[in-house]
């Protein structure tokens, strides 16, 4: 039986028939790789499976299932093979972005989606999973992440948009050992889109269990939040939304499989009752404040009504960022004697004394440089450390090291009696003690650090400059390269046990991803000419006795 877990890079090629151009996502199931096929010359999407498989011949077979399986809903597979022991199946690529993604653009735009795009969202899922239940299918793994988008604009000035929306990931829940999908149940981020019955490693799942996962995606579409504990109604977060839809919503998300929708087309039914064409804009659409967790810490989610009622939004957001800054500065003075005496033994390193600063994005950041996910203007305590003043080998006029996964960043600064910085201390040593959103300032400027950090514009120009070049790239700890130079790993783990976590830069994206408040998710042992590193150290000087953990993120204090 295939088991091996592997992984590729950009110029891979598996099994002698396709090329690797990127990866495309990770989970439970395994890593997602876009590919162009050598015979043909077209791109395909390769799913590289985790863990035991059930072998080639099985594999086979319920490929030929999800053929039968045919709509245009859903994403059609092309092959399945094998390659260093490891199950790989080839699907067709489907350009498009995930619905997770979607999610968190309208999040960003503070922009609920409408009843009618929820619904069309919906149903169309549901069409392809009625295909799949057809075909002898049960997905098991429906969730935004695999549910892919095309958005469109056409009519009259392109005012109207078209989606076409995709299911992918059918049969693959098949091709692994039974079980294998169940472990680690609590810890994965995915976890809430399952129904309850999968948290038995012997379930393998009914129609009844995806019809729980679409009900969860219906719920996050309307409210903007997934459903945990004692979850608020659709018609109680918002009022532009049927009462006949907080129906669908429970028997969908029924604890019992039986209580649910015996069958998709059943669940399309009754949201085809409370389908309407009055395409209602955001701005009539009022949402009541809830509360919820975002990025693990707790944010207020904005009364959409209010938002646009707002005589002078900018104005009023500027003010809070400038009265808030101006708290924390005057209750953390800078003692330089202390600072400069703390460095003296500790070359090209600078000292951050303990203090409280502002994590996450700023109320007058823009929606679109800005992610919902990060904490709002959040107060956090961070206790004194050390930090390189460039990138390693933190020497001044050298090179960057890059092509640098996680683990060889832990291992090259646990050689020095150092750490990789936490992500607080990262972002306290981005923003300076004025709390700036950049590396250098409060605007993005792309004379400081250079255009594209990490990006492919003028790519070899700016990775190939050497360290402390651009003396407008330093923040005000005196901290350079911040916001510029390679994408760097920070301590802590990503939501997936196998990822990890940088911050500095996001490809194609600088005037997003340079900012310190920024950072992504990507598997620890994945390194290209954009990912480096820089080290911390306790403020004792000592190594701590794990120096792969960095010290404990402290809990943000809300902000007042």
């Amino acid at each position: 039986m295939a088991g091996s877990v592997i992984t590729f890079r950009q110029g891979d090629v598996v099994a002698k028939k396709y090329e690797v151009e990127s990866l495309l996502g990770d989970g439970p199931a395994g890593s997602s790789y876009a590919a162009r096929s050598l015979g043909s010359g077209k791109r395909v999407c390769v799913k590289v499976l985790a863990g035991p498989s059930v072998g080639l011949a099985i594999g086979g077979a319920v490929l030929e299932r999800t053929r039968a399986g045919r709509s245009e809903a859903l994403v059609p597979a092309i092959e399945i093979g094998e390659h260093g022991g490891a199950l790989f199946v080839v699907t067709e690529f489907f350009e498009a972005e995930s619905l997770r993604r979607l999610m968190d653009r309208y999040a960003g735009e503070r922009k609920p989606f409408t009843l009618q795009e929820a619904c069309q969202i919906v149903v169309r899922v549901l069409d392809a999973v009625e295909a799949a239940h057809a075909a002898g299918l049960v997905h098991r793994h429906i969730k935004p992440a695999n549910v892919l988008v095309n958005s469109r604009s056409v009519g009259p000035g392109e005012g109207k948009t078209v989606r076409t929306i995709k299911l992918n990931g059918l049969g693959l829940s098949e091709m692994i050992q039974p079980g294998t999908l169940a472990e680690n149940l609590a810890d994965r981020p995915d976890v809430r889109y399952l129904a309850p019955e999968l948290a038995s490693p012997s379930s393998g799942g009914t129609v009844q269990t995806d019809v729980y996962s679409v009900g969860v995606l219906f719920y996050e579409l309307l409210t903007g939040v997934t459903p945990t504990g004692t979850y608020l109604s659709p018609t109680q977060v918002r009022d532009d939304v049927p009462k006949h839809v907080d129906d669908i919503v429970d028997i969908a998300m029924s604890a019992n499989a039986e209580d649910r929708y015996p069958s998709a087309r059943d669940m399309i039914n009754d949201i085809q009752r409370s389908f309407t064409d009055d395409d209602k804009p955001a701005a009539r659409t009022s949402m009541r404040s809830i509360g919820m967790v975002v990025g693990g810490s707790v944010a207020l989610l904005l009364a959409v009504g209010g938002f646009f009622a707002m005589n002078d939004p900018g104005k009023k957001a500027s003010g809070e960022d400038a009265s808030l800054r101006a708290k924390i500065i005057k209750e953390n003075p800078i003692d330089a004697a202390l600072m400069e005496s703390k460095v003296a033994g500790h070359p090209n390193m600078a000292y951050i004394p303990k203090g409280t600063m502002i994590a996450g994005r700023m109320h007058s950041e823009s929606d679109k440089v800005a992610r919902a996910t990060e904490p709002l203007a959040l107060v956090a305590p961070v206790d004194a450390f050390y930090v390189d003043l460039f990138e390693y080998p933190n020497e001044l006029g050298a090179a960057p090291l890059v092509n640098v996964t996680r683990p060889d960043a832990m291992t090259l600064c646990a050689a020095q009696g150092k750490r990789l910085c936490s992500g607080l201390e990262w972002e306290r040593a981005c923003k300076g003690p004025e709390m700036n959103e950049y590396g250098y300032v409060g605007a993005y400027t792309v004379d400081r650090c250079g255009a594209d950090p990490g990006g492919d514009q003028d790519r070899d120009d700016h990775l190939d400059r050497l360290s402390g070049t651009l003396e407008g790239c330093k923040s005000g700890w005196g901290v350079y390269d911040l916001s510029g130079g390679a994408i760097e790993w920070v301590g802590g783990k990503g939501s997936d046990p196998r990822f990890g976590l940088l911050r500095g830069g996001k490809l194609g994206q600088p005037e997003q991803g340079s900012r310190c408040a920024f950072s992504t998710e990507v598997n620890a042992s994945s390194s290209n000419r954009a990912t480096g590193f820089r080290c911390c150290m306790d403020d004792n000087g000592q190594l701590p006795i794990d120096p792969s953990a960095p010290p404990p993120e402290p809990a943000p204090v809300a902000t007042p």
